[in-house]
């Protein structure tokens, strides 16, 4: 009698052991059905999507003809943050620039996600205003839609700024 209880246990653990490895086999095949499909489908976002994707000076910097030009490109950056469930990516962005004038300035910076044709796909608006010798980051966000996420190659930014006098007096050559 101990025999057969002895041969029955054994093959219980046996049964219960090739459960679990059927178990690990269908879970691994569904994580890789969604490693591969996910993307295709827009259920989420590859990292390559949602890592922060920067400039720093001097790679990049201001052209203009501009003497004594007033603000100093620091860094740029944006990344895709979500999926909705209306097919749009979100993405933020942002823009880091130095006031090296002695007056405070109002800062506009338009910031574009560009395709290989410089056409843009989509852009965002970002206020601040730094106070005079300091680095101020502006940031935004904005949406596309799910088709046009593969276009995106690179990024384009405008910026605008205006000196903020205090006094109410307008300094001449302004």
């Amino acid at each position: 009698m101990e025999k057969v209880e002895k041969e029955n246990k054994e093959f219980k653990k046996k049964k219960i052991k090739s459960t679990y490895y059927i178990i690990l086999f269908v879970f691994i095949c569904i994580c890789a059905l969604f490693y591969f499909l996910g993307p295709e489908y827009g259920w989420f976002l590859t990292p390559s999507y949602t890592t922060f994707r920067t400039t720093k000076a001097p790679e990049v910097g201001f052209e203009t003809n501009l003497p004594n030009y007033p603000l100093e490109f620091i860094s740029d950056g944006y990344k895709f943050t979500r999926i909705t469930e209306e097919k749009n990516v979100y993405w933020v962005w942002q823009f880091t620039v130095l006031n090296k004038s002695n007056k405070r300035c109002k800062i506009m910076v338009t910031f574009k996600l560009i395709d290989e044709n410089d056409s843009t796909i989509s852009s965002s608006e970002g206020y601040g205003e730094a106070i005079a010798d300091s680095t101020i980051t502006i940031g935004g966000e904005g949406s596309i839609p799910i088709s046009d996420l593969k276009r995106v190659s690179g990024r384009a930014w405008k910026i605008v700024y205006e000196k903020i006098y205090r006094s109410g007096f307008i300094p001449e050559g302004f």
